[in-house]
């Protein structure tokens, strides 16, 4: 009896290669959602990975602990810049630096503009990565006085939720 695609964290699950093809061509693809994530919150902590060796693209995996290949890393990397999340220097086959995309100049600092979040079906892991993006870009953004007085604003409310006094 196979199961495929219904294992619980840290399950290990054995199938074979043509019942992994069948249940990814029946559910549809995935994107890389929990390793984006990471990637945007390891960006938003240390501003920008570089290597000036040309090794940037591995040294983020590495802080990321991607356990795929540096092909596969490379095209969620490649996917992440053409949505606009992050700006990469690339030369060759090398990547330099790594870093959250700024805002494009000339346009609204929300990169969320109505007609792309509501084409249809919405993406919620999409629109959660550009809210999270852009409140850590507003963050950066505060003076020591202003994050103390957000820090003296927002208090634990005891249910894991923060509640603004």
């Amino acid at each position: 009896m196979e199961r495929v695609g219904s294992a619980r964290v840290g399950e290990t699950i054995a199938a074979s290669r043509t019942a992994r093809a069948d249940a990814r061509l029946a559910g549809g693809r995935r994107r890389a959602v929990g390793t984006r994530d990471r990637i945007v919150a390891h960006l938003a902590l240390v501003a920008e990975v570089a290597d000036g060796t040309g090794m940037a693209s591995t040294r983020l995996a590495e802080a990321v602990g991607y356990p795929g290949t540096s092909v596969a890393f490379a095209q969620l990397l490649s996917g992440m810049e053409r949505d606009g999340l992050i700006s990469r220097e690339v030369r060759g086959k090398r990547t330099y630096r790594i870093a959250l995309s700024a805002p494009a100049a000339g346009r609204a600092a929300d990169p969320l503009r109505a007609q792309d979040a509501f084409p249809g079906a919405v993406d919620y892991d999409e629109l959660a990565d550009r809210v999270i993006i852009r409140l850590v870009r507003r963050l950066a953004e505060l003076s020591p006085a202003e994050l103390a007085v957000l820090e003296r604003l927002l208090v634990p409310d005891g249910k894991g939720s923060l509640k603004i006094v």
